[in-house]
């Protein structure tokens, strides 16, 4: 059996081909010419370890998207199933292809509830696939709203050989935090104010409950990477809460960058808007990290059968309270290991991809799943 993966938002994508490759199947990435840092395979692995994987698609754009798809069917036909995630699976639906479709992100939130074309098309793509799948916890609203009763949840797989604990925790001299969460709060750089609202990250819940801590004289340092919408409006906002001094600005971090600040820091935060916990919060959670975020217990009970062991608030009182939790050791330590053992028993890569690859087996061979 021969697997494309498609769709390689945050390295999903490319992380499923190798998980496939591991398992003895043959698969392959489709990277196009667009993707870049997050979405290009070399920010997750070296080239000679990702370049086998991947199949280089030309993306083009306006009058020439039609010949997108002819150079997709092309594509598409090597390959006896197609797994498509995000609105890769538009171009599934239209080429008929056996597909098993993955919503990503804004797609189950927000595209299938576009009146245009591009949103009743993704609708289509979710209705026809031969089996759909979908990512967040908080999807869970729309698959019920839009009546996709046979839906599933597909746990994101976590490479848990690589992100593991550290040997030896390192001693810092202060309490460090790593604050990775594209930076989205204001709403100021969209026109579509509702629609994004749900997929904020709400960074300024963290920054105003942070100042909060540090009133006193808490020695915090956090590490934050200057990336998304409001990557402008960050230091005057930390500037105004009296918190710049705590605040060390980075650049985007690649994947080797990323794995030491979870293996390296004390606590990580992820975001405090969206109900479910971000790929960082999970990558995190797998070296041993305690991690700060917000999530909705209803929506993790219905996808898991127990809730993670993450320190949760939802507003800047809470985050205060939670760091001063969190300023202890000992609590810091149990958080860590319960984190790990909590990825092991629910994101572990392997028993993922062999329930995924089961559904491509049956789909490969015409077998009703």
């Amino acid at each position: 059996m021969k697997v494309l993966f498609t769709g390689n938002i945050d390295n999903i994508a490319y992380s499923c081909a190798k998980f496939t490759r591991w398992l003895g199947e043959e698969a392959d990435v489709l990277v196009s010419t667009a993707e870049q840092e997050v979405s290009h395979p070399f920010w997750e692995d070296p080239e000679e370890v990702a370049a086998p994987i991947m199949q280089i698609f030309n993306r083009r754009r306006g009058l020439q998207t039609p010949m997108s798809l002819f150079d997709l069917r092309r594509t598409f036909k090597q390959y006896d199933v197609v797994v498509s995630m995000g609105m890769m699976s538009i171009a599934a639906y239209l080429l008929s292809r056996p597909y098993v479709a993955v919503a990503l992100g804004a797609d189950m939130k927000e595209l299938v509830f576009e009146k245009t074309p591009r949103g009743w098309l993704m609708d289509s793509a979710f209705r026809r696939a031969d089996r759909l799948y979908y990512n967040d916890a908080d999807h869970l609203p729309a698959v019920t709203q839009k009546g996709y009763d046979a839906a599933r949840y597909f746990p994101i797989p976590v490479d848990v050989e690589k992100y593991h604990p550290p040997v030896a925790k390192r001693d810092n001299a202060e309490l460090t935090l790593f604050h990775g969460a594209s930076l989205s709060w204001s709403l100021e750089w969209t026109r579509k104010k509702e629609i994004h609202s749900k997929t904020l990250k709400r960074n300024d819940i963290f920054f105003k409950g942070l100042s909060r801590y540090v009133v006193g004289g808490r020695k915090v340092k956090v590490v934050v990477p200057l990336w998304g919408p409001d990557k402008e409006r960050v230091v005057p906002l930390c500037r105004e809460l009296g918190i710049e001094h705590c605040i060390d600005f980075v650049p985007p971090q690649t994947k080797p960058q990323l794995l030491a600040m979870y293996q390296g820091v004390d606590i990580v935060v992820d975001q405090f808007n969206m109900p479910r916990l971000g790929y960082n919060a999970l990558e995190a959670l797998s070296c041993g990290a305690p991690v700060l975020g917000y999530y909705s217990e209803d929506l993790q009970r219905a996808c898991y059968p127990e809730l993670p062991p993450v320190f949760k608030a939802g507003n800047e009182e809470e985050v205060a309270a939670c760091l001063e939790q969190l300023g202890d050791e000992a609590v810091r330590r149990q958080a860590g290991e319960a984190g790990r053992q909590w990825i092991l028993d629910h994101h572990h890569w392997q028993p993922i991809m062999e329930e995924l690859l089961g559904q491509c087996r049956a789909l490969a061979h015409g077998i009703a799943a």
